[in-house]
């Protein structure tokens, strides 16, 4: 399957596109709309354009063109056979969108785990998905409550203090686990964060022992987050599953209640993925 074919849900999916609108806003990058405006062009042309007639689609001239072209090229987003040839999209923009499509599929699968234990309990529930050795909250389902923690979706773990990162970190294959307590930076978010790299390894041990993390106002004064991890088919951390709550709310028994329903949720999903033949792709960027 050809570049444009598996780009085709993610970049037209029926909507307009982005170069059929001019936008002038503050804060808008002329290059990058111009940039833009190619390749979603060259999607609609399979077989490839040349450079009079992407500069005629485009409404920008062949030198402006050619330029944004050779840049892509040199970074694989573009492909031209030989000079003066057709230019059509380029094979990185196949690795971009299974990354996408990897990422997407998890969410997809684990959203109704998570919204089961958002109705469950009455509070905010958060998808963690590992790729490219980052975790990164890609999912959040809000409780309704008029005191809810805002959803961090797009954020990035920490994967010393966060829940859903420790949940995910403390099942890192060793030489990950190593490459990360080597290079990561003792940034202490609240009072209570763990900055230490014995005070982390400990705290991982305990996620790998007791199979939940909790991330009790280590990044946020006055809430808890509670988090499980969530395995594909080769029983390889991919993910998590967090739920966070107001301080004020929390109690140990509520805790208890939580951690029970929420490793087990966890579990039954890993166990879907299982069955599924869930393979995650690119958690640390292979």
């Amino acid at each position: 399957m050809g570049a444009e074919s598996i780009l085709s849900s993610a970049m037209h999916s029926g909507r307009q596109k982005s170069s059929d609108v001019r936008y002038t806003g503050p804060h808008y990058i002329e290059l990058i709309g111009k940039t833009v405006a190619i390749l979603e062009v060259l999607h609609d042309h399979p077989d490839g354009l040349s450079l009079q007639r992407i500069a005629e689609k485009t409404g920008q001239i062949k030198s402006s063109a050619h330029r944004i072209l050779r840049s892509l090229i040199h970074h694989g987003y573009i492909e031209q056979d030989a000079p003066g040839g057709a230019y059509r999209l380029g094979i990185q923009c196949l690795v971009l969108a299974r990354r996408v499509r990897v990422a997407t599929g998890l969410v997809e699968l684990a959203r109704p785990y998570s919204r089961d234990l958002c109705e469950n309990f009455s509070e905010s529930t958060y998808i963690a998905v590992l790729r490219d050795g980052r975790g990164v909250f890609l999912d959040v389902q809000e409780t309704k409550r008029d005191l809810r923690l805002v959803g961090p979706l797009g954020a990035e773990v920490h994967f010393h203090a966060t829940a859903a990162g420790k949940a995910m970190a403390a099942y890192f294959p060793k030489n990950r686990a190593e490459e990360f307590l080597a290079s990561f930076r003792r940034e202490s978010l609240t009072k209570r964060t763990l900055v230490s790299r014995s005070q982390v390894e400990r705290e991982w041990a305990a996620v790998r022992r007791l199979g939940y993390a909790v991330n009790d106002e280590e990044t946020i004064q006055g809430a808890i987050f509670i988090a499980a991890p969530v395995f594909d088919a080769k029983r390889m951390i991919c993910a998590s599953i967090s739920i966070g709550l107001p301080k004020p709310r929390y109690s140990r028994k509520l805790g208890d209640r939580i951690v029970a329903r929420l490793k087990e949720t966890c579990r039954r999903l890993s166990e879907a993925l299982e069955a599924a033949g869930y393979i995650h792709e690119n958690a640390f960027g292979d």
